[in-house]
């Protein structure tokens, strides 16, 4: 029913085959055509026998394995005209697309060996099913996002888009599964046995990965097969002939999904931050998260335990405001007790036996007025004012050293004193940047030179041009972060 073929041969070939074939026998040979790009060399000409530039699949398939370079492949397709432009070292037989799709495949063999390892030696078909109402956040956002990939990936391969769905099912299971939840359900694995917290997580855990490997088998079939096998402890069955995942739109919650981005996008900023400060991996440290919008508040305090997790935090405190106060108390107008003085509260000279009469007759004059009041009925409902947030506000001695950084509307702050030795961390950063304007420098110097540019080969020209570049955007971070450090 389907006809796949490169576009230069649509005429010679797909044409020639439809005529004669609705000549000779009324009817159409094919229902579909797919028409996919050309493979090319490292030269951009098409590869073919009469040009002698093709490869050798057998020689990436004994370096990089099958699916590696079925995947490579069938990831680069993406349409007519698309070509395929496969990076090949023909002295070394190596090819950098081809070694990614094999990390790749590695990354999902060692993320399957962590959840078996954590699985207690259970199928995902002794373990069931996850109790929908007893989910946490991460466990409904994975199931979200995993729904979401299978509706998505069933409709690329429907529509022949497979390049999109093996690159929709890379980011989700390189992203969203390894680098995300995987990190996210670590300590809940470390947990007693009998934690339904430890067994939701396991349960989610060979829930989504049984449903990757399905996904995944028409890309890569080999390892997702192996992989299957181990998991399911089935013998008499093969992954092949297993059902496709089915999305349910219940379990897909797009809300949810824009929640976690605003919190894995303020654990980049916090790494980033930490990394830039040269803070220790083994070391926490508190951190402050700012936001006037009061919706980015809620979620990032929904999900503090994450970010203190993941993003090695001491204490975390997520405030509107980050007004400095010199007096010791708060602008919600708490201040210190103590003692008025007589100038202040005139009413101390008011006789004991005057001020009770008087108070009397004021709560009998309510009463009254409370009777009068009480048969009639409201002409619109009263709206309870809601209290006004005070805002916490952060004490920062103007001396205490910061570093800092946003994700969308949100600051992000980690103080750095009694963390980092700021003047060692400074000087750090100038030697290194010293060092790399020197590169500039040399770089420079070079290309400006008429007897290198035109007498010196032109990749060699050519990766001076791109160290350059290079150099001067290492010189340009490095000056940022000396900027923000000071």
């Amino acid at each position: 029913t389907i006809m796949v073929t490169g576009f230069d041969i649509i005429f010679f070939w797909v044409a020639r085959m439809t005529m004669m074939a609705g000549h000779f026998t009324d009817q159409m040979p094919f229902k579909d055509v797919y028409i996919h790009g050309l493979v090319r060399d490292e030269k951009g000409k098409k590869m073919s026998k009469s040009a002698n530039n093709g490869i050798d699949p057998l020689i990436l398939i004994e370096k990089y394995g099958t699916d590696a370079l079925r995947y490579t492949l069938i990831k680069e397709v993406a349409g007519a005209g698309q070509d395929i432009t496969l990076q090949y070292n023909r002295k070394t037989d190596e090819s950098e697309s081809v070694e990614a799709s094999r990390n790749f495949a590695n990354k999902l063999w060692n993320a399957a060996r962590f959840v078996m390892m954590n699985l207690d030696g259970k199928t995902p078909e002794e373990l069931g099913s996850p109790n929908v109402k007893e989910l946490e956040l991460s466990d409904r956002w994975i199931l979200s996002r995993f729904h979401q990939v299978a509706q998505q990936t069933k409709d690329y391969i429907e529509n022949y888009a497979l390049g999109e769905g093996a690159k929709g099912l890379y980011d989700f299971i390189w992203g969203d599964f390894c680098d995300w939840y995987i990190e996210l359900v670590k300590s809940r694995l470390r947990q007693d046995r009998a934690s339904t917290s430890r067994l939701i997580a396991q349960q989610t855990l060979a829930y989504i990965l049984e449903g990757i490997l399905k996904l995944l088998h028409p890309f890569m079939p080999h390892i997702t097969e192996e992989i299957w096998h181990t998991l399911t402890q089935t013998t008499d069955q093969v992954l092949a002939l297993q059902a496709y995942p089915e999305a349910s739109e219940a379990m897909i919650d797009k809300e949810l999904e824009q929640n976690f981005e605003l919190l894995f996008g303020t654990i980049r900023t916090i790494r980033n931050l930490r990394a830039e400060a040269d803070i220790k991996p083994g070391i926490k440290t508190p951190v402050i998260l700012q936001s006037e919008n009061p919706q980015e508040c809620q979620i990032l305090k929904s999900g503090q335990v994450y970010l203190k997790d993941l993003g090695k935090i001491e204490q975390l405190t997520i405030t509107s405001s980050l007004e400095q106060t010199q007096a010791p108390s708060l602008k919600s107008g708490i201040s210190e007790a103590r003692e008025p003085s007589n100038s202040e509260n005139p009413w101390i000279f008011i006789p004991f036996l005057v001020l009770v009469p008087f108070v009397l007759l004021i709560s009998f004059c309510l009463m009254i007025l409370f009777f009068l009041l009480s048969g009639t009925k409201p002409t619109k409902r009263t709206k309870i004012p809601q209290q006004k947030q005070i805002p916490l506000e952060i004490n920062l001695e103007p001396s205490q050293k910061v570093i800092a950084g946003v994700v969308g509307t949100v600051q992000v702050l980690i103080p750095l004193t009694g963390i980092v030795d700021i003047d060692a961390l400074r000087a750090k950063l100038e030697k290194n940047l010293r060092k790399v304007e020197g590169e500039v420098k040399s770089l420079t110097s070079r290309l400006n030179n008429p007897g290198f540019v035109n007498k010196a080969p032109a990749e060699i020209v050519q990766n001076t041009r791109d160290a350059l570049a290079e150099a001067q955007k290492q010189a340009e971070i490095l000056r940022e972060r000396l900027q923000r450090l000071n």
